[in-house]
């Protein structure tokens, strides 16, 4: 017989696992495993069966439901009548609460660091859940079990300090973020967040962590974090200390480095900027939310850039130490520009000469987030390609790091904590203000609509219509109606006004399954469709094409209007049907399904 309360209740008999019926009588049952081989009198159990006023026959009652108890144990005897009320007989081995316990102690005297980790895990990997968590009692749940969950945490953090002392970091992340936000007053899983971001090189986001539990502290409990979490992020700030579970090779900071110095770097942006008042306004969000990663994405040509620099330049005053830009070159017809020349670059616009760079992108990285760690300043990591190239190039704590990218950066999101704003098209009257035309005109809506809303696109056309006076909006219509000229009408000549050249770039990236999808989808049609329809045109399983759609999807070449309704956007899907016909040697035709 095997008795389970680390979890749901459950008994074990013969191999065969079955829970136990009845409110009350799963109440009697956990609170006699809860002690187990101890007397518990009738006036004890009655507490824990009735949160309010308890019947007046309250010893018959409590006995017919020690009667059906035994009913539901396979060996009834288990239940012992005492003078002053009943115990509950278990053996070694038949509580995982006492295995639980063994456990822990063996590893409390365990000689290597690695028994006490692998003791601690199989401890910890008999509960399956909150203890007696089928149980409806509120004294249980106050008086008995705060004790037992106790227990568990220290254990957990006992595991998971051995861990970091193993340097075993992966996946740790994620469970210390999920204690933290279930048991945000716990100081010591907040202590072992910061180091093991601190040993993933990851100062930024321990520092960012550290600002938030001490908000909490003081927003909940009018108190600063205790000695331990702040003397850590003293040391994280310095890049290196004593604790234990900061041991990792620091980045020395030169001695010649100016700190003071106040990097200038913003290009000046759009003369003629329009519209983006929702955007701006989310933006400002973020930054009274204090996001230390904010990342605009969106297709070629959208604005992101635009967007950025108007916003950093507009919030000039909230980053007194400085904004500088960086070209990441994600989507360029340059390969895109390397991890260490992106660190190198970002270093010496803070001061640091090329002598004093360190080799290696980790102690480049760290650097650079030691420099930035106490600055209010600004970094726009302008054409990301993916998170990985991102990621060792955030900025210190207090910094603010602005990434724009046709990447929606999903693993910036999900495992750095950013905040992602994807920009839209503009509104029709923006787009037609952009275009210089009467935005109430037939003619502009039209003119908009043909450039999908897109600022690109809308400023080569709008560059042409003021280079040629003379020729009419109704003729300009006339010429973007059809696919081939229109994409022509949109080339300004250059690589920054080209936009099927911007537009080449977002399929250079592409998978060569994924890149002969979006052909096929753009050829068949240009209206919604489904992960099946897909599939048919493509001939590939519905599996193949859904992964092949959301890598699509991912860097805005297709739209998911919702859980299985997709269209290819109609800027991209213009191009890659040009692209075809050119291929194929024959005039682009556009299939209506």
């Amino acid at each position: 017989m095997r008795y389970h309360i680390l979890g749901p209740l459950l008994v074990e008999h013969e191999q065969q696992t079955r829970p136990v019926t009845g409110g009350k009588v799963r109440t009697v049952l956990a609170a006699l495993l809860l002690h187990a081989n101890q007397q518990l009198s009738v006036a004890q159990l009655a507490q824990r069966m009735w949160p309010g006023d308890a019947p007046h026959s309250l010893r018959r009652v409590v006995q017919t439901n020690i009667v059906r108890l035994r009913h539901e144990l396979p060996w009834p005897g288990s239940i012992v009548t005492g003078p002053a009320g009943y115990s509950l007989t278990v053996g070694p081995g038949e509580l995982d609460l006492h295995e639980f316990d063994r456990l822990v102690a063996e590893a409390g005297t365990a000689t290597s660091l690695d028994a006490q980790a692998r003791l601690l895990r199989a401890a910890l990997g008999l509960w399956r859940g909150p203890a007696c968590a089928d149980v409806v009692s509120p004294w249980l749940h106050e008086m008995d079990l705060p004790a037992l969950n106790e227990r568990r945490l220290l254990a957990l953090e006992r595991r998971i300090e051995a861990d970091l002392l193993l340097h075993r970091t992966e996946g740790i992340v994620p469970e210390l973020r999920r204690l933290t936000v279930e048991h945000p007053f716990r100081e010591r899983f907040w202590v072992q967040l910061m180091a093991t971001l601190f040993r993933q090189g990851r100062q930024a986001e321990a520092l960012s962590a550290y600002r938030t539990v001490s908000q909490r502290f003081m927003a909940e409990l009018g108190v600063e974090p205790g000695a331990e979490l702040r003397e850590v992020h003293q040391q994280i700030l310095r890049g290196s200390g004593p604790h234990p579970l900061l041991a990792v090779a620091a980045a020395v900071v030169p001695a010649t480095t100016t700190p003071d110095a106040v990097p200038q770097t913003l290009p000046a942006g759009a003369l003629h900027f329009v519209g983006r008042a929702e955007e701006f306004a989310t933006l400002d969000w973020h930054r009274d939310e204090a996001a230390a990663v904010i990342v605009l994405d969106g297709p070629a040509g959208i604005g992101k850039s635009a967007l950025a620099l108007r916003w950093l330049h507009d919030n000039a005053a909230d980053y007194p130490d400085g904004r500088f830009c960086l070209d990441l070159r994600g989507y360029a017809d340059e390969p895109p520009l390397a991890t260490s020349e992106a660190l190198a670059a970002l270093l010496e616009a803070l001061g640091v000469t090329a002598a004093e760079v360190p080799p290696g992108v980790a102690a480049r990285a760290q650097l650079f987030r030691t420099l930035t760690a106490n600055r209010r300043l600004a970094v726009l990591l302008d054409n990301a390609l993916d998170a990985d190239q991102v990621r060792p190039l955030l900025p210190g704590a207090v910094a603010t790091a602005v990434v724009t990218s046709r990447n929606q950066l999903r693993g910036l999101v999900v495992h750095d904590g950013a905040v992602r704003l994807t920009v839209p098209r503009l509104e029709p009257a923006e787009a037609s203000a952009l275009l210089g035309l009467n935005p109430r005109a037939e003619e502009a809506i039209r003119l908009a609509e043909l450039c999908d809303r897109t600022p690109l696109a809308l400023r080569v056309l709008a560059e042409r219509m003021a280079r040629l006076p003379h020729v009419s909006p109704s003729s300009w219509i006339a010429q973007l109606v059809d696919e081939a000229d229109r994409l022509a009408a949109l080339d300004a000549g250059d690589d920054a006004g080209s936009l099927p050249r911007s537009l080449s770039w977002s399929y250079r990236g592409l998978d060569p399954d994924a890149a002969e999808l979006m052909r096929q989808v753009s050829v068949h049609t240009a209206k919604a469709f489904t992960t099946g329809q897909a599939a048919e045109v493509a001939l590939l399983p519905v599996p193949v094409v859904r992964r092949h759609l959301d890598r699509l999807v991912g860097v805005h070449l297709v739209e998911q209007l919702n859980h299985d309704r997709y269209r290819v956007s109609p800027l991209a899907g213009l191009y890659s049907r040009h692209a075809t016909s050119i291929e194929q040697g024959r005039p682009a035709s556009l299939r209506l399904q």
